[in-house]
């Protein structure tokens, strides 16, 4: 995995992590970034704001009850290590519930065989 040509996205751009302005805001952010293995995502936000990272479930539901990881400091940073969906929730299940949720897929790279040719 070539880790040099990785970039940090911040979450929201200039709003940051919080309670989010209308339900699809931070969905219509994610649609701004094509994120690959290698990338990382900066959440910023004030307290009493926090973040977790949860699975597919907890995310649909708006549920806290099982987080895979809990952020409480800002900037909050998440590694996109390797391909596949990464889900992320405000721990305030009533901001999730209104919109303070994203979810982003991390492609797979593609494979550039170009160099086995002769």
């Amino acid at each position: 995995m070539n880790l040099v040509n990785s970039e940090r996205y911040i979450v929201g751009e200039g709003y940051g992590w919080r309670p989010a302005p209308y339900p699809t805001y931070y969905e219509d952010w994610a649609t701004t970034v094509k994120l690959k293995p290698g990338d990382q995502l900066e959440f910023r936000f004030q307290k009493p704001e926090d973040l977790l990272e949860i699975g597919k479930y907890n995310y649909y539901a708006c549920n806290s009850n099982i987080p895979s990881r809990q952020y409480k400091d800002s900037p909050a940073i998440a590694f996109m290590l390797v391909p596949g969906d990464y889900y992320f929730k405000s721990s305030n299940n009533t901001n999730c519930i209104n919109g303070q949720k994203l979810y982003v897929n991390v492609a797979a790279p593609i494979e550039d065989d170009s160099d086995d040719k002769i």
